[in-house]
């Protein structure tokens, strides 16, 4: 409704303990991107073009929800730079270290881009794609959702990862945080 006010935001700060529920924004971060936590997120890694929540911090079933600005997309030949999402999903198809397990049309926060949703079903750490800060990878066991969105500040990557092991629950977990993602102002 553009005649309701407009709900307060919070500004995402590193947390040791869980934050409150409420509608949080990360005012560093382009594009602009706010959403919802329920009870039990903490804030983890605050970097310029990168950010997560996090539940179960620290077990090998910690759950994360993560945004990022796209530096490139590792595939067989390296990491490659495109901001084309549907090319973002066929580079990860031939990342060695990946198996793409199911993908799709994604819409989030008013815009439309393409979904992958990968494991790491080796033995070693697999990178994925690159982040402001580095590499963004993921160990065995462990399986990414990841959306791509083309923004005018370049691709933009919203995640979900998991534990293969309690990959159903990852997703419930993240879902109402998902659902109220806003990208704009």
């Amino acid at each position: 409704d553009a005649s309701a006010p407009a709900q307060a935001r919070t500004e995402l700060t590193t947390s040791a303990t869980t934050l409150e529920p409420g509608r949080y924004t990360r005012g560093s971060f382009s594009p602009s991107i706010t959403f919802d936590l329920t009870p039990g997120w903490r804030a983890v890694q605050l970097f310029q073009g990168f950010f997560d929540v996090q539940q179960q911090v620290g077990s090998p079933h910690v759950i994360a929800i993560q945004f990022a600005n796209v530096r490139g997309i590792h595939g067989a030949d390296g990491p490659i730079t495109t901001v084309d999402p549907a090319e973002a999903v066929e580079v990860l198809r031939t990342n060695p270290g990946l198996t793409v397990v199911e993908t799709s049309e994604s819409r989030i926060g008013g815009l439309t881009g393409a979904q992958a949703t990968v494991e790491n079903s080796g033995d070693a750490h697999a990178e994925i794609i690159n982040v402001p800060p580095g590499p963004l990878g993921i160990d065995p066991g462990r399986r990414l959702w990841i959306a791509f969105f083309q923004t005018d500040d370049g691709l933009l990557a919203i995640m979900v990862g998991g534990s293969t092991e309690r990959w159903d629950e990852a997703l419930l977990t993240a879902e109402p945080v998902l659902e109220s993602v806003v990208v704009g102002p």
